[in-house]
């Protein structure tokens, strides 16, 4: 029944889907006794005036349709239960996956994207599980129906089962027709998604630039399509309806043309004239019933092939099969060893080697594109080198248990991202187990309530999201006491000031060298005279180290760094 794709998803249910299915046909089955008592009640209760028999069919009925109120509970809880069980399940599973992809992953795939992944398409493979139960179900009540009417009449039986094979056909047809445009109209609504992502995230420009009109035009336009795609899908299952809708009506005047001759010649009598009848009404129910599913089932298997897709992108950063825990601290000792790197067929770091003893500050200086921020996310494992190794206490980072590795490092971003909750909680991220004096304390060092008193709420303020009602100077200097509240052995500051005027440049470098002071420290720098009293400044140039020395030996050198530091002193003197 279900495609192989699927059974991954629903294998670990399978019991319980087994269950909520076993359920549901012994709720509908106990409904096939009413046409069957009907039948007893005209050919023996009518003629004779059998109030016994009349009464033991009553007294049965009740029963029947007690315990049946019962099974119905059951069916109903076990199908809410396990569609919604699976639906928080595979969500988990879901996020879980996408958090153990490598940042490469995230460079080509888009945020509006996955957000249509997690939240559309599992709703969609919810639903799909729900159908495909009741489709179960009906089924079940077809074979049995048909058993049963075999039982009746034979002879009518056969005659009904001829027409039987035209409303299969009918469902798989339109199945198949409903499923391709279901295919391409999640696919058309994930770009919708992203490109709305997009447009929100970058609401700004699109208002500075007066394109509001243009957003609308191509977001109208994008629409459209998947309009005119809704709509032949839903006429493709009137149109199977409707076809079904016709051959129950031949069904019903094919019974009823040869039940009157079957009753006038008395092969049949009465009531199982009225039993057979009734027994085929209930058997057109769950038929006309399958017309209706061909649009859930087509959606739901296009949702989870897209599900599956995705779960099925192998994770580029794996963990080493015996990981070394981190040390409860780390020396902070830094080895890069002959690496190179590259994103798909670019090259990036070619060859870079150096030696970081703990405690030193090193500044990463160049041109923009020559690699600076490519080795400290080597160095954090967002990716793996493509040749080389790199060792932090003599470990080859890849050996680390990840988590245990990265609780060791803090990074303080040029955009730093915050959370829309309070300041205090942007602080404690780094921490989930610091106090409210610990929380504090790190502002205090990072100068976070220089500005936070001022706030109505103080700590306790919401800052919206990723902190718009702060300035860009406080957005950073509260990135920082993130990093002081983490305590980290290594430290990488990827362009942390280069964004700020120069009273916010002045608070954040002094909150920045309250944090440097003990630790291993990587600066990505793009003004110069933030890293004068770096003890090793390196000068890439397309991915390789031209130069190598402190702020006063390379000025005593012709070369990269003294024409980029010369040229940014008269820049700012004019």
């Amino acid at each position: 029944m279900a495609k192989p794709k699927l059974l991954p998803l629903i294998k670990p249910y399978r019991y319980l889907l087994a269950g909520a299915a076993f359920s549901l046909v012994i709720f509908t089955n106990m409904g096939l006794v009413l046409p069957w008592m009907l039948k007893i009640a005209i050919d023996r209760v009518l003629p004779n005036a059998d109030y016994h028999l009349f009464y033991m069919l009553c007294g049965a009925m009740v029963l029947i349709f007690a315990a049946r109120s019962i099974v119905r509970y059951i069916a109903v809880y076990l199908i809410n239960y396990a569609a919604l069980r699976m639906l928080l399940d595979v969500r988990q599973k879901l996020f879980k996956h996408l958090q153990s992809l490598s940042l490469r992953f995230y460079d080509e795939y888009r945020t509006g994207k996955l957000i249509s992944n997690v939240i559309s398409d599992v709703s969609l493979l919810q639903q799909l599980i729900r159908t495909m139960i009741s489709m179960i179900d009906n089924i079940f009540m077809i074979f049995v129906l048909i058993v049963v009417l075999l039982l009746l009449n034979w002879q009518l039986a056969l005659v009904i089962l001829v027409i039987f094979p035209l409303h299969f056909f009918n469902f798989f047809h339109f199945k198949r027709v409903i499923r391709q445009d279901s295919r391409v109209l999640q696919e058309k609504m994930s770009e919708i998604s992203a490109n709305l992502a997009e447009t929100i995230n970058g609401i700004k420009v699109v208002k500075s630039f007066a394109r509001e009109r243009t957003e609308n035009r191509n977001f109208f336009s994008s629409l459209r399509p998947t309009m005119d795609l809704s709509m032949k899908m839903h006429m493709d299952g009137n149109a199977c309806w409707t076809i079904t809708d016709v051959l129950s009506l031949f069904t019903y005047l094919l019974i009823i043309g040869f039940g009157i001759s079957m009753v006038h010649s008395r092969v049949m009598t009465i009531g199982e004239f009225v039993a057979f009848y009734s027994y085929v009404g209930m058997m057109l129910a769950p038929i006309n019933a399958l017309s209706t599913y061909s649009t859930s089932i087509s959606q739901g298997f296009a949702g989870a092939d897209r599900i599956m897709k995705l779960m099925s992108v192998i994770p580029e950063i794996r963990e080493d099969p015996n990981p070394v825990k981190a040390e409860q601290r780390l020396r902070g000792e830094i080895v890069f060893d002959h690496v190179s790197f590259s994103y798909v067929d670019t090259p990036v770091i070619n060859d870079f080697s150096i030696k970081i003893n703990p405690g030193q500050k090193v500044a990463l200086v160049g041109p923009s594109g020559c690699g600076k921020s490519t080795i400290s996310n080597l160095l954090l494992r967002f990716y793996d080198v493509s040749e080389g190794k790199i060792l932090v206490d003599g470990v080859d980072v890849r050996k680390y248990a990840s988590e245990s590795y990265r609780s060791h490092l803090g990074v303080v971003l040029q955009e730093p991202f915050l959370f829309s909750g309070t300041i205090r909680e942007n602080i404690a991220y780094a921490k989930k187990e610091a106090s409210d004096a610990e929380v504090e304390r790190a502002a205090a060092m990072a100068n976070v309530d220089e500005f936070v008193y001022s706030m109505e709420n103080g700590y306790d303020s919401i800052i919206g999201e990723n902190g718009v009602s702060l300035s860009g100077g406080q957005r950073q200097r509260l990135a920082i006491a993130r990093a002081i509240l983490k305590d980290p052995s290594i430290l990488i500051l990827d362009e942390a000031t280069s964004a700020l005027d120069t009273v916010s440049e002045f608070l954040v470098q002094k909150a920045l060298d309250m944090l440097m002071k003990g630790r291993t420290t990587i600066i990505i720098a793009h003004r110069l005279s933030t890293i004068k009293n770096a003890d090793i400044i390196v000068v890439l140039s397309e991915g390789r180290v031209v130069q190598l020395g402190n702020h006063d030996k390379l000025m005593g050198q012709k070369g990269v760094y003294r024409d980029l530091y010369t040229t940014q002193q008269k820049t700012v003197a004019q």
